[in-house]
């Protein structure tokens, strides 16, 4: 197939839900620009709005609950990011809270965040299971010290509480221990928070925050380099592509400031440098980039997810449409997500060959992406539950209508 196409990536989740932690310590209005619209950044916001302390845009503050009552209830469904950033946020709000979510988002871990909160005088008690949501959590102000933080299953644990440190009146000495993970998503959070006036700084594996609140700032969200690896992946099981992905840029990679001093902030832009690799050409044209098919020889890859680890679904989907043998290292983490990532895609992709192909989706909005392009090798496809997508990309379907998927 031949695809010309101009596509508007959604904006990055990621950046959209620090943003809105950030306004929420610094008790200023989320009115950001290109603020995501997936159902992660939506739970978030939702259970923010619910808090009886936030402000209204008019200033005024909502009354607050009797901190001896009944718990409030805050439901964040599936979306981790939302579970770990809330676990630390209601610790140091007044109030009596249950954080709880689906059966799966219980399976999640979350020890090393509660263990860390706990040294530094938070009162939280795990409800079921020891280790897993749901939570009761007793609200009161946190000084903040020092304290050590386990990286190893995630790095959102360490942004936790980095992001609430600014607001804590003896700020915040953090060590980083085990394995760094996902540090591009560390560094998202220590470059964001300096961008509405933190000082923040990271010395070999330590991160010093000093009391601060936040100020606020303008930020526009960038669009989704996770986003973007499905549209390389389709490029590369293309005949002839040209592929706009519309207000994306290469920066990201440095983390560089753009010519309006806003930061660039995703690491999975190397998803350009891997499907280069792979027979997909990336090429500035303004303000996007443009996806054409360049020649490449079939030679043995390795790739290493520990720090990208939203990308190993499309590139094993890749590899496998394309036949090219690759070793994936740094996988450690992917049965914490919203499936056991690794399991998920290996029994859907060896149902590849089968003359009529469905695929299970897991619960997971990254496996169903991934698989979908597929489609364009294979033929047409089905999913059980093609709607997972919109966690992250609710216009994933739209945008790719032109794939041969047959919905139930």
């Amino acid at each position: 197939m031949k695809l010309y196409c101009d596509i508007q990536l959604p904006a990055s989740k990621s950046e959209s839900n620090r943003a809105l932690m950030i306004a929420a310590y610094g008790g200023f209005d989320a009115d950001f620009q290109n603020l995501s619209d997936s159902n992660d950044t939506k739970v978030l916001k939702k259970a923010l709005d619910s808090l009886p302390f936030m402000s209204f845009p008019s200033g005024t503050v909502r009354q607050r609950e009797s901190i001896k009552g009944t718990p409030q209830v805050i439901d964040i469904a599936d979306c981790g990011t939302a579970a770990r950033f809330l676990t630390t946020f209601l610790a140091c709000h007044e109030g009596r809270w249950l954080l709880t979510g689906t059966e799966r988002m219980k399976q999640r871990p979350i020890k090393s965040l509660v263990d860390a909160l706990l040294k530094l005088g938070a009162d939280i008690q795990y409800v079921e299971k020891q280790g897993f949501l749901p939570l009761q959590i007793q609200g009161r102000p946190i000084q903040g010290g020092k304290v050590s933080i386990d990286m190893t299953q995630s790095s959102q644990f360490a942004s936790s509480l980095l992001l609430a440190a600014p607001m804590w009146s003896q700020g915040l000495e953090m060590e980083l221990l085990g394995d760094l993970s996902s540090l591009p998503y560390l560094n998202m959070t220590l470059t964001m928070m300096k961008h509405f006036s933190a000082q923040v700084e990271l010395i070999e594996r330590t991160i010093i925050v000093k009391s601060q609140p936040y100020q606020k700032q303008s930020f526009t969200v960038e669009p989704d380099w996770s986003a973007a690896s499905y549209w390389y992946e389709m490029a590369s099981f293309s005949e002839e592509c040209e592929i706009k992905l519309k207000s994306l840029s290469l920066k990201s990679l440095s983390f560089v400031e753009t010519s309006k001093g806003q930061p660039n902030l995703q690491g999975d832009v190397i998803i350009a440098d891997w499907m280069h690799q792979l027979g997909v050409g990336t090429y500035v044209e303004n303000d996007s980039i443009v996806l054409r098919k360049i020649p490449f020889e079939k030679r043995t890859l390795s790739f290493d997810f520990s720090q990208h680890p939203d990308l190993y679904p499309t590139m094993a989907a890749t590899c496998a449409g394309l036949n090219v043998e690759s070793t994936f290292t740094g996988l450690d983490n992917l049965s914490l997500k919203e499936s056991n990532r690794v399991e998920a895609m290996q029994t859907e992709l060896a149902k590849l060959g089968n003359p009529s192909l469905h695929f299970c989706a897991h619960n997971d909005h990254r496996v169903v992406m991934a698989l979908a392009p597929l489609a364009l090798h294979y033929g047409s496809v089905t999913f059980d539950h093609p709607e997972v997508v919109e966690k992250s990309y609710p216009n994933f379907w739209k945008d790719a209508s032109f794939l041969p998927v047959v919905f139930p």
